[in-house]
């Protein structure tokens, strides 16, 4: 029997993640310093399903693991700043042993002021993901930037957060961590997580095809494997290339109602143009797609940068881009 399916998409446990093992090790030297008062924070950013959730889950895990308070808060859609700090005031104030303020924090200010010394906790960084989705977030980094620089040395507080699109600003008490697609090793490490010793084994053209037509995205080479595997009889030994490519039609159809529509929906006709020329493409610099589509380069730079913003490509070199994955540019194909 293949048992239940073992490539879980949602809900994964805080305490384990497959790879980021440079990610983990800056965070651990970050909480280190923010438990020392020489905090600071990080701004984790890559393109839809590269696991900046599942990450930042897992920083959350160990900052508690090391008697660090860890309020975490997902920013909605137009969301403002004061309603953010309200949410991750409200999680302290559950958080056992925490010793907070009871006037509610109105500022990043006051927001970092309402934990009080001297509790059994050693520290406290503030999760906050999507904060690109966030009304004025560009004021809001420039806020938490600002009161983090004055309580560097004198209080014991840090930041974490999580956007699609890099904000794009220097400084010395934030650093950017970019999430990009799963490396081979790291694939294969997620595979052979899943299926044990016990299961079915996934043959190397079918993994080598899979990391190729997702490109690494980690949520996306996780779905498809998903989809492979609810759709094997319970006597397959080798899960192989051609299951793969046997079932990919109703991969396609099940990515196209998850994921895939929604994305594709959402997205200015003038941008879809954009879309369908490197879908047809491995990479195109901005200017041979200005040429394809017959329009200024200006206007076509300024549309690229509003797809990168929303992670439907990625950047490879100066002025040179891609769809994020083969799958999502088979998927515009048919849509045009």
């Amino acid at each position: 029997m293949k048992g239940p399916n073992p490539f879980v998409l949602w809900d994964e446990n805080p305490k384990e993640i497959s790879g980021r093992k440079d990610e983990v090790r800056i965070f651990n030297s970050f909480a280190n310093a923010a438990a020392s008062k020489q905090g600071g924070g990080i701004l984790v950013f890559g393109v839809p399903g590269t696991g900046k959730t599942t990450l930042l889950r897992h920083f959350g895990y160990l900052a508690e693991k090391s008697g660090i308070l860890a309020p975490y808060t997902k920013v909605e859609k137009g969301e403002s700043l004061e309603v953010t700090i309200d949410k991750l005031y409200n999680e302290l104030r559950v958080i056992p042993g925490a010793k907070i303020g009871k006037t509610a924090p109105k500022t990043v200010k006051e927001l970092i002021e309402v934990v009080e010394m001297g509790g059994k906790h050693f520290g406290t960084v503030f999760f906050i993901d999507d904060i690109d989705k966030m009304k004025k977030s560009n004021d809001a980094i420039v806020e938490i930037e600002k009161e983090l620089k004055e309580v560097w040395g004198g209080k014991t507080a840090g930041f974490v957060l999580s956007s699609t699109r890099e904000f794009k600003f220097s400084s010395s008490v934030v650093k950017k961590m970019k999430i990009s697609a799963f490396e081979e090793h790291e694939g294969h490490e997620v595979v052979e997580k899943a299926l044990g010793k016990e299961s079915p084994k996934m043959g190397e053209e079918c993994f080598n095809t899979i990391m190729n037509d997702t490109q690494g995205n980690p949520l996306l080479f996780k779905t498809v494997c998903h989809h492979i595997y609810a759709r094997l009889r319970d006597n397959e030994k080798v899960i192989s290339k051609g299951h793969y490519l046997a079932y990919l039609p109703y991969i396609m159809s099940m990515l196209s109602r998850e994921w895939f529509g929604k994305m594709y929906q959402e997205t200015p006709g003038a941008e879809k143009e954009i879309l369908l020329v490197l879908a047809k493409n491995e990479s195109m610099h901005v200017s041979e797609i200005a040429v394809e589509l017959g329009k200024p380069l200006g206007p076509i730079t300024a549309l690229i940068k509003r797809l990168l913003d929303r992670g439907q490509i990625v950047k490879l070199d100066r002025g040179k881009y891609r769809i994020f994955a083969k799958l999502y540019g088979r998927y515009v194909i048919q849509r045009s």
